[in-house]
């Protein structure tokens, strides 16, 4: 999860899904689901950063596998999604 400086947008990664959800958070006792970016089949949002200025939000999807060593085995697809980000939320996309 992310956090705006201003605490009024929070991003969250739900990587089974294959999605990063932005909510507004100007009201902390009744956040909102303003978009949710969906980056595609087989990818897997685990880390997310927002850039100095939070006009971008840099995403990373699963690329762990412990092979037959471990018990990880969270392959997906290798990416990593850098997605414009705007106070209205319209610009929520990649």
């Amino acid at each position: 999860m992310r956090i705006t400086n201003d605490g009024k947008r929070l991003f969250v990664s739900m990587n089974q899904a294959g999605k990063v959800a932005m909510f507004d958070t100007s009201n902390p006792e009744k956040p909102r689901l303003i978009k949710a970016l969906d980056l595609g089949q087989n990818s897997g949002p685990h880390y997310i950063a927002l850039t100095q200025e939070e006009k971008r939000l840099v995403i990373t999807d699963y690329f762990l596998n412990e092979d037959n060593f471990g018990k990880v085995h969270a392959e997906r697809d290798h990416k990593i999604h850098l997605a414009k980000v705007t106070k209205s939320g319209s610009r929520f996309a990649i």
